[in-house]
């Protein structure tokens, strides 16, 4: 399966595919490229280098760069594929925005991972969506979208492994103290994901990794926390369990045993 189009000076095509292939497919273009590699088992040949890449990488590639794909299994597979020109940058900023295809040692290809930290699904959708637009449209949007997809790559560059993990790092803070201040709402990774732009996957892994639990752990020890406070203050379970975002006093009850060693009822206070 795939969807996409091509116009004057650039094609962009997202593909699903279930079919493993036998070889790689040796090839180059005369224009720009960059894949973005969502899942599956697949291997890029570069002028050489082989790549396995993990989901959410990028790959860049510069004109008349030697390469080939294979898809190693008949899982899915999933990626995006942009081909465009030069001419479609502005003069005065596409030194800079093609930069990042070089790399720091001028070796005319780059490989990126956990893209997904910089949303940059988003920007290919943007770019997908102008293949529905009227024509004058379309040709207005296509420069402004590609140059926003380029700038986002740009920072991913100059970002390197320190600035990767300080915006990692801040990204956990904010995810916290946004946890924190919503105790009492309904949260989901869906609606965490949504709100701080990082996949799923992605923003368990970096909260995991600076918090030592998933953030639904997280959140069942910081209500079941709350709910005892409320409790030793007078209110009676139910409402403190509802108070602080449980929605069901069964899986309430049993979190709360669970983490605090006793049931809710030995935390009321005792009438003299």
């Amino acid at each position: 399966m795939a969807e996409g189009f091509n116009i004057s000076g650039m094609s962009i095509h997202h593909t699903v595919s279930n079919e493993a292939t036998g070889s790689f497919a040796l090839h180059c273009h005369t224009t720009f490229e960059i894949y973005y590699f969502i899942n599956g088992r697949v291997s890029y040949l570069v002028e050489g280098k082989r790549y396995e890449p993990s989901p959410h990488s990028i790959l860049l590639m510069s004109p008349g760069t030697f390469h080939g794909v294979k898809i190693e299994t008949d899982e899915r597979y999933e990626r995006y594929a942009l081909h465009f020109n030069k001419s479609l940058l502005s003069e005065d900023r596409a030194q800079i925005l093609l930069s990042p295809f070089t790399g720091k040692e001028g070796r005319g290809e780059i490989y990126f991972e956990r893209a997904d930290s910089y949303s940059i699904e988003s920007y290919f959708h943007s770019l997908l969506e102008c293949g529905s637009l009227g024509e004058g449209l379309r040709e207005y949007l296509i420069p402004i979208r590609l140059e926003a997809l380029l700038s986002q790559i740009l920072r991913m560059e100059h970002s390197g492994d320190a600035g990767d993990e300080q915006d990692q790092s801040g990204a956990v803070e904010r995810i916290l103290a946004y946890l924190n201040r919503n105790l009492s709402d309904a949260i989901s990774l869906d609606s965490l994901s949504e709100r701080f732009f990082l996949s799923k996957n992605h923003l368990n892994y970096l909260f995991k990794q600076a918090t030592g639990t998933t953030v639904k752990n997280y959140l069942i020890h910081k209500r079941v926390a709350a709910a005892h406070s409320l409790i030793r203050q007078g209110c009676p379970a139910a409402v403190a369990a509802q108070r602080v975002g449980f929605r069901d006093y069964s899986a309430f009850f049993k979190a709360y045993k669970k983490i605090i060693g006793a049931s809710p009822a030995d935390a009321m206070p005792q009438e003299d």
